[in-house]
């Protein structure tokens, strides 16, 4: 399962960065474009904004499985291992709990997008179709989060970011 785990987050965080390059080439042609006089590139900013949000977010999966995603650990930070670890399994536990709702949530939100049509203004893009594109990648950030909360509780090894 880690295995599976980890292909799968790398393979999103690889595409996202991916979806990144050719966001940040899409942004240069369109400012060159303006300083030539040939225009920008048509609905830039709405290309930028939903293929940010999917390109960020794509990241999530594989720093929450390294467990390199933000933690306030002040409290915990000269805590022996063997107290730590099932605060931070529970931490984990709640972190899988709220991305499992904010999975849930957006794929609803997906559906209503669907259904009412939305598109943007410029480039007539369906709304739905981004948001759609989140819901695989919180799945799956949701699946590194229990991952790392059963690690947590059953491994007495440290459980650092850099063994996955």
């Amino acid at each position: 399962m880690k295995h599976v785990l980890i292909a799968a987050a790398k393979t999103a965080a690889i595409a996202g960065g991916l979806l990144f390059i050719a966001l940040i080439v899409m942004s240069l042609i369109s400012i060159i474009g303006r300083k030539l006089g040939f225009g920008p590139v048509e609905g830039d900013i709405e290309l930028m904004q939903a293929g940010t949000a999917v390109a960020a977010m794509a990241f999530l999966p594989y720093c929450t499985l390294q467990g390199e995603h933000i933690k306030v650990d002040f409290f915990t930070e000269n805590m022996r291992e063997s107290l730590k670890r099932p605060i931070d399994g529970v931490a984990e536990c709640l972190l899988a709990l709220v991305v499992a709702l904010l999975t849930w949530r957006t794929a609803l939100s997906a559906v209503a997008l669907h259904e009412a049509g939305e598109v943007t203004t410029l480039v007539s893009l369906p709304v739905w179709i981004p948001v759609a594109a989140l819901v695989p990648i919180l799945a799956l950030t949701t699946l590194c989060a229990m991952y790392r909360a059963v690690a947590s509780f059953r491994s007495s090894k440290p459980l650092s970011g850099r063994t996955a």
